[in-house]
């Protein structure tokens, strides 16, 4: 479905960020890279880790907030506390949904032993012999003596129901919270850790039968074995057939899965099954909207041979930063890096990605990272080797003339563990062309333009960065026009653009500013002040480019906001469209003002809501008694919706 429409007159819509698109690539650990990549289409804000599963030294693990079935903590903390020499935590995602308590909403298998059972939504699991999967399991569990008494283990972690037998783990706590109406068993396993989906031996230490205050609650081991309770019907089974010293074959299974599952975390929906785009919302019963709206994301998937597992993260609800995707846009980009099946695990504020102990993305919560329930860590268990490498902060970057910029160094060895660098045995160097560098890293550039090399040396150690002096080629003021009354006030933003379309970070102390004729004043920092009526120009300058925008006090007037000459304020992006199909372009066969308007053309898809962003930012001064779009439709029943802010921040649709 193809068409257009005419803006014939705009004011903002989405603000979106003044980015190129960019994609870095990091080595950070034996087999596993980390790569940060930005699309202003969205925009997005993207990091992914790859890890390499072929490589011995590395491996997949989760981890469960403070250790308990119930409980929070953030990822990053998880972490830290779970990186240990020759286990080294090189980076670590968020895992599943969880209820208000800190437990799971779907199943956790931790270094072999079961935390929860599943819930009938998608998991990630990685076998013992370091397969993943992805797939919706249930649970069945026994104990048996002699191959001949056989009890099912109903549950796992959880309270003890009627006729249960239930099996608690040290996740549980230090002890079962039962009341004495049942019988328990001490295990001790003789297998360590006991493992799911195949059999593992224990003895029984210690029973406890009696029936009588003080008794259950029994303590639970904390490490190596577990405790089995039963009521009703279990206990009096535990009291008729096992006794202390029996051993005893316990089984916890996760069907279909027959492997033995080393590792495992919950999720939901699967957006990739065999390399193809689906999103299975409807069959994990998560609701449309959750589906097709951009919220910040977190999810895992794994090649068509298995050999590669990827952590994504996408940041959102950041206006201008990153504004998050659906998950059909969350699938798309997975296949991109090769993803033959892939599961979305929970996001919005607890969408968190943690590289070599540094938060990597920009969780959206207004305090900053969230504590969640458990995460899914990658693994390496590669020794610390003597410095291999020197790493400079950019691989290429720029500053403005007559400034200075501080360098810093980190090291690793050659497993690309960090490494403390001796400071003071750094040698610096940069190329004479663009400046001077100070034995502690300080740049100072010259006061033109060129371009060369900074270095850093430890020995035989090298590292550089190439550098780019810079200076402004271009200067924008906004909002372009202003309009004000007497005694009003407008703070201007200027934009400053060096020869290759960077943004220069100039404070707004070092322009010059002038109002002329003086029917307002303007202070250093660019705050017009209206003080007469008339008419005139706000003007601005630095390092001898200059620009002005006009300046209305106390005139009653209609100012053109945006006539659509030029299209290079908007960006394009949405959900269920074609957005290869669609296009904003200046238009002159339909205008209020000459000579063009803006055509947008754009294709939706069948099926669902499809819904297309014109993203552009465009700052209104004083306070105008209205605002106007003029819109020649194309008679398809479409409809078209506006986005503004004022001044506090406050949205309007």
């Amino acid at each position: 479905m193809r068409l257009s429409i005419l803006f014939l007159g705009f004011i903002q819509l989405t603000v979106t960020g003044l980015y190129a698109d960019f994609l870095t690539s990091t080595p950070v650990g034996p087999g596993m890279i980390h790569h940060h990549e930005y699309r202003a289409a969205g925009p997005w804000q993207l990091h992914v880790l790859e890890i390499d599963l072929t490589d011995s030294l590395n491996t997949l693990e989760t981890v469960k907030a403070n250790d308990r079935v119930a409980g929070f903590e953030r990822t990053s903390n998880m972490a830290a506390r779970s990186d240990q020499p020759l286990h080294q935590v090189v980076g670590a995602i968020n895992g599943d949904f969880y209820g208000g308590s800190g437990v799971t909403i779907g199943a956790q298998i931790s270094q072999g032993t079961l935390v929860k059972r599943p819930y009938p939504r998608s998991i990630f699991g990685l076998t013992t012999s370091k397969q993943p999967v992805i797939e919706i399991v249930s649970y069945n569990g026994q104990i048996s003596k002699h191959d001949s008494l056989i009890l099912p283990i109903s549950g796992v972690n959880e309270e003890r129901g009627e006729n249960h037998l239930t099996l608690y783990n040290h996740f549980m706590g230090s002890h079962t919270g039962t009341n004495q109406w049942g019988t328990e068993l001490l295990i001790e396993y003789l297998t360590n850790p006991p493992g799911v989906n195949g059999p593992a031996l224990a003895v029984v230490i210690t029973k406890d039968s009696l029936l009588a205050t003080g008794s259950g609650n029994m303590s639970i081991p904390q490490q190596g074995g577990a405790v089995l309770s039963g009521h009703g019907t279990a206990r009096d089974f535990l009291n008729e057939h096992i006794f202390v010293g029996d051993t005893l074959v316990t089984q916890t299974n996760l069907p279909p899965t027959s492997t033995a599952l080393k590792e495992l975390i919950g999720g939901t929906p699967r957006i990739i099954r065999n390399g193809i785009q689906s999103v299975e919302w409807e069959l994990e019963t998560v609701s449309y909207s959750f589906a097709h709206d951009r919220h910040p994301r977190t999810a895992v998937g794994f090649s068509a041979d298995s050999t590669r597992v990827y952590f994504f993260t996408v940041d959102g609800r950041q206006t201008g930063y990153s504004v998050g995707m659906s998950l059909y846009e969350l699938a798309d980009y997975m296949l991109e890096w090769g993803v033959y099946q892939g599961v979305n695990l929970d996001g919005g504020g607890s969408t968190t990605m943690v590289v070599r102990g540094n938060v990597a993305n920009s969780p959206s919560d207004a305090g900053g990272e969230r504590s969640v329930s458990n995460a899914l860590m990658a693994i390496s268990t590669a020794p610390i080797g003597p410095l291999t490498y020197l790493n400079l902060p950019w691989e290429e970057t720029y500053t403005l003339v007559e400034t200075q910029l501080q360098f810093s160094v980190s090291g690793t060895d050659t497993y690309y563990n960090p490494l403390t660098v001796n400071s003071d045995s750094l040698i610096w160097t940069c190329d004479a062309a663009i400046g001077s560098i100070s034995n502690t890293g300080l740049f100072t550039a010259v006061a033109e333009e060129a371009e060369g090399f900074v270095s850093v040396s430890l020995g035989s150690i090298i590292d550089s960065t190439l550098l780019h002096v810079t200076d402004i080629a271009t200067l924008i003021l906004q909002p372009d026009p202003v309009v004000l009354q007497t005694g009003e006030s407008q703070i201007m933003m200027a934009e400053a653009r060096d020869g290759f379309g960077h943004i220069l970070q100039v404070e707004p102390e070092a322009f010059t500013w002038w109002v002329s004729p003086e029917i307002a004043s303007i202070s250093s920092s660019g705050l017009v002040s209206a003080e007469n009526v008339g008419t005139g120009s706000i003007e601005a300058s630095f390092h001898a480019v200059s620009t002005s925008v006009s300046l209305m006090v106390g005139i009653a007037s209609a100012v053109m906001v945006d006539d659509f000459t030029t299209v290079d304020n908007y960006s394009l992006s949405g959900s269920r469209i074609l957005l290869d199909d669609c296009h904003l372009t200046p238009d002159t066969s339909q205008f209020i003002s000459a000579p063009t308007s803006g055509r947008l053309d754009y294709s939706l898809t069948t099926g669902g809501t499809s819904v297309l962003y014109l993203n552009c930012n465009i700052p209104v001064s004083g306070t105008p008694e209205s605002i106007s779009l003029s819109v020649y439709g194309d008679n398809s029943a479409h409809w078209i919706r506006g986005e503004f802010k004022n001044a506090t921040g406050d949205k309007f649709l």
